[in-house]
């Protein structure tokens, strides 16, 4: 018996009117949003990790995950500075 074909996933990016797509190792998952998106529009200083999903029958299926550019800004608008004051 022979090796099993791998599995590919090809997501297509989720920003309206980027028709880039790829391969689950081209594209990245956004942790926050679920959407795929390309290189392009992720954050510039976005890192990325890869996740490899167990327990699927599908041997060696991983993706990348990271942030979209959107979700990046939407975090950083909630963080708020510390008043440290208190620590005077």
């Amino acid at each position: 018996m022979g090796q099993p074909t791998p599995t590919v996933i090809a997501p297509e990016c989720h920003v309206t009117g980027c028709h880039h797509d790829g391969d689950q190792y081209t594209m990245v998952k956004c942790r926050s949003c679920d959407h795929w998106f390309c290189p392009e529009h992720l954050g510039s200083n976005e890192t990325v990790r890869r996740v490899s999903m167990v327990d699927t029958g599908l041997p060696g299926l991983s993706y990348y995950l990271g942030l979209c550019r959107d979700c990046r800004e939407k975090l950083s608008l909630r963080r708020r500075p510390v008043d440290s004051s208190f620590l005077r």
